[in-house]
């Protein structure tokens, strides 16, 4: 939302502040002063009301009171940033109010929607359609010709509906007509809302939490810089006009910029399928550490130590399957360490360090490693990868590497014989996107994907682009060890 916003607030015990926001450049700063002292509390909640009388909520507040004297007159001002901002019918009490649902805009569909939905224009009208619209006799002035220029909307106002278990998330196409009845001409404009109406009324914090998974989600399935816009909120109560919208927030929802990888998403979300991974998708609640951990390397550009080591720790707090989060050991190994454990304790007892160093490390024996876990995501892309240029082994060969160069940017260790080839830095792009691929895609399968929606490989889809750098920087790295040996 930008638009220049004037109100009048209580801050403490003054309830005689004046206030204006700027949203027009994107500031979150309210300007604030009155001629009687005001404290800004950290961390408070201070409300206000607009001139057109709605009630503004700025929660979570951080600001400073500064004192101004001329001309022997004291005033008082303040810059107030709050984390979150709601202007609407009714004042916001976070810790209090329940809300029913939570709605996003899209502001570039375009991305997530094929091209062709629902809206389009029929040039030279042929004569069956002519008689239908002469019948229709809406306008007795509208005489159509064979020239005629229809601009349509077909009328579906439903793009899906399905219920998940952070409530029935749907999404609408919301048209508005403008012009008419003039020579100035007429239009049909649409904005796409994504909505989330919830089970039980949930309290703010965690209705953003659940907006905010949704829209990661989504735009992960569209593969480019998908943008939410507009949030609405809607309380638990009778009132079927209340008007809440959120002017800020803390939360990231994307950023609408041009990129190469404007196209089809992985998914039709017209589909069936769509409806089944997005609603196993959110079944699965004990990934959403780990999403966030993939989320937050696949929506950077800029590759580093921290991001490989981010990425591949995703693996390793991965939820494990009981009986499945330990390899089985040779017969007769447990005996075997139970007699080693006592050795240690009673050899080394008066050496505490070694002693506890030995112990945990024979307790994690059976612990799979973090190769064994990359290598378990990979398993469930091999049928899938038969017929890409990147198998299964390239993909093995890769993580092998990508292990060493993150184990050396943790414990700084160089011992193995590849940093004599090759710097560690100079092919951490290839590894950050191999597991980037990797987790991706085997994530995706695993919550539905049937392998025969070909969208999933569309060329222009970031993760097609990673599939031909991995390929095109796996050859390099080959070539130069190969040189080297």
């Amino acid at each position: 939302m930008k638009e220049i916003i004037k109100g009048s607030f209580q801050v403490g015990s003054n309830d005689n502040v004046s206030g204006i926001l700027n949203t027009e450049d994107g500031s979150k700063e309210f300007n604030c002063w009155s001629s009687e002292f005001f404290n800004v509390e950290s961390h408070s909640d201070i409300y206000g009301k607009t001139s057109e009388g709605k009630y503004i909520s700025l929660i979570n507040c951080l600001g400073n009171t500064g004192r101004h004297i001329f001309d022997k007159k004291t005033s008082f001002n303040a810059k107030i940033y709050s984390h979150l901002m709601i202007i609407g019918t009714s004042k916001i009490l976070p810790s209090e109010d329940l809300f029913k649902s939570i709605s996003l805009t899209i502001d570039n569909p375009e991305r997530m929607i094929p091209r062709l939905s629902g809206f389009d224009y029929i040039n030279f009208p042929n004569d069956e359609l002519l008689s239908a619209l002469k019948r229709q006799e809406y306008h007795e002035e509208l005489e159509p010709n064979e020239g005629a220029v229809i601009a349509y909307f077909d009328g579906n106002f439903e793009i899906f509906n399905q219920e998940t278990k952070i409530g029935r998330v749907s999404a609408s196409n919301c048209v508005s007509t403008g012009g008419g009845y003039s020579i100035n001409g007429v239009s049909i404009k649409n904005k796409v809302v994504v909505n989330i109406n919830f089970e039980e009324p949930l309290l703010l914090e965690e209705a953003f939490e659940r907006a905010y998974k949704l829209s990661l989600f989504m735009r992960f399935v569209s593969g480019s810089n998908l943008h939410f816009g507009e949030i609405c909120l809607k309380k638990d109560c009778e009132d079927e006009h209340q008007e809440l919208l959120v002017f800020h927030s803390n939360y990231y929802w994307g950023e609408d910029k041009k990129d190469r990888f404007a196209s089809d998403p992985l998914v039709d979300i017209n589909s069936e399928e769509f409806l089944r991974i997005l609603k196993n998708w959110f079944d699965k609640e004990d990934r959403d550490t780990v999403r966030y951990s993939f989320y937050g390397s696949y929506f950077q550009e800029d590759y580093s130590p921290s991001r490989l080591i981010a990425v591949a720790n995703l693996f390793d707090i991965f939820p494990k399957i009981i009986g499945e989060e330990k390899n089985k050991l040779p017969e007769g190994s447990p005996e075997l360490l139970e007699n080693l454990k006592s050795r240690i304790k009673t050899d080394l007892e008066n050496f505490e360090a070694i002693k506890q160093s030995l112990l945990h490390s024979i307790s994690k024996i059976s612990d799979k490693s973090l190769k064994d876990r990359i290598f378990e995501r990979i398993s469930i892309l091999e049928e899938h990868l038969t017929t890409r240029p990147l198998s299964a082994d390239d993909l093995r060969y890769i993580v092998r590497k990508a292990i060493l160069v993150r184990n050396f940017f943790v414990h700084g260790s160089q011992k193995d014989n590849l940093f004599k080839k090759v710097d560690p830095f100079e092919f951490q792009s290839l590894f950050i996107d191999t597991l980037e691929y990797i987790y991706g895609w085997s994530e995706l399968i695993e919550n539905g994907w049937s392998g025969e929606n070909i969208k999933i490989w569309n060329e222009g889809h970031k993760m097609h682009f990673l599939e031909e750098t991995i390929i095109g920087d796996l050859r390099m790295l080959k070539d130069k060890l190969k040189r080297k040996s």
